[in-house]
């Protein structure tokens, strides 16, 4: 459960920069609690982390508190240090609203028709699918 679904009841619109800043404190969080799960399961100190990284204590405890910004480097040699490995990974959330979607079905009447979708042309005009199909 991310903080806004604990303050904000469901279907409560937010505004872009409202959307921004909830995706980076849940980012900043989720990580930095990756990086303390670690230290606890290999049982290292922070301030071992930090002799290791060579960096002071309190830069290890403002990472680690998300008062100092985390940079990809910052977070890999971390994950060195500690001798684990990074994983990033990004989800795809598709829209709730079928006014929010993009692209739609379309049916092809015609195979020398252009379809217009969104800013995007696509040129079906010749497309060897459609030999297929034909035959």
């Amino acid at each position: 459960m991310s903080a806004k679904d604990m303050f904000y009841s469901e279907g409560k619109e937010f505004s872009s920069a409202e959307k921004r800043a909830y995706a980076r404190e849940e980012l900043v969080y989720n990580v930095t609690e990756d990086i303390l799960v670690a230290l606890e399961d290999l049982d290292v100190s922070k301030k071992e982390l930090a002799r290791r990284l060579g960096k002071s204590r309190s830069f290890v405890t403002q990472i680690l508190s998300g008062a100092r910004n985390m940079t990809l480097g910052s977070l890999s040699d971390i994950c060195v240090a500690l001798g684990v490995k990074p994983k990033v990974s990004l989800t795809i959330e598709l829209p709730e609203s079928k006014e929010n979607i993009l692209w739609k079905s379309i049916e092809i009447k015609d195979k020398g028709d252009l379809i217009l979708q969104s800013e995007n042309v696509f040129d079906c005009r010749n497309h060897p699918a459609w030999e297929k199909q034909a035959a």
